[in-house]
């Protein structure tokens, strides 16, 4: 029945928004922070490849994804702090079960969802061609297509795979934030 006594922390319900490179994660995030607001639901933001964009990687001394979990931890005592109780997280991803691990332990007391987002092969290409215009283009394509390869495997159980290839962005944030929030703005 639990302890009366004890305050009781607020569930932070995540959204793990992850998929390759160009699969369209940054501007579906987007646009549900746009959907999300014009509903006045509160709520934050973290695209997790900022957590970690340093050089040298990894780290010294650091195993993969803690400067990534050590900083989301600190960027989320701050937001919590100022009443969010709702965040909306993107990434690659490519070892979800890994991941989800490390963002549980930075985020306390979170409700996650996970939702990946794949394209084919063309509309990847086509995408990371179209955004990637300086001396990186070609690395990460070459990145995108063996995120591609290796996404190839049976999610995590509870894991939504949405497809964006030929659709719209609204549409594709529509239908993850159906799948994050239950269908309700609640």
């Amino acid at each position: 029945m639990g302890r009366p006594w004890a305050v009781m922390q607020p569930t932070t319900k995540v959204l793990v928004l992850c998929g390759a490179a160009g699969v369209g994660k940054s501007t579906t995030a987007y646009e549900i922070a746009h959907q999300l607001g014009r509903a006045d639901i509160p709520h934050a933001v973290i695209d997790t490849d900022q957590l970690d964009q340093v050089h040298p990687w990894p780290p010294p001394g650091l195993a993969p994804g803690e400067l990534s979990r050590r900083n989301l931890a600190a960027v989320w005592a701050n937001l919590a702090e100022v009443g969010h109780t709702r965040l909306l997280l993107t990434g690659v991803f490519v070892t979800l079960e890994r991941e989800l691990a490390w963002i549980a332990d930075a985020v306390p007391g979170a409700d996650i969802v996970s939702v990946r987002l794949t394209a084919d092969v063309s509309a990847l290409e086509q995408r990371v061609r179209r955004r990637e215009i300086g001396s990186g283009a070609d690395g990460q394509l070459a990145r995108t297509l063996r995120q591609y390869a290796d996404l190839r495997r049976p999610e995590p159980p509870g894991t939504t795979v949405i497809d964006t290839t030929g659709r719209t962005v609204a549409s594709v944030a529509a239908e993850v934030v159906g799948v994050w929030l239950g269908g309700g703005a609640g």
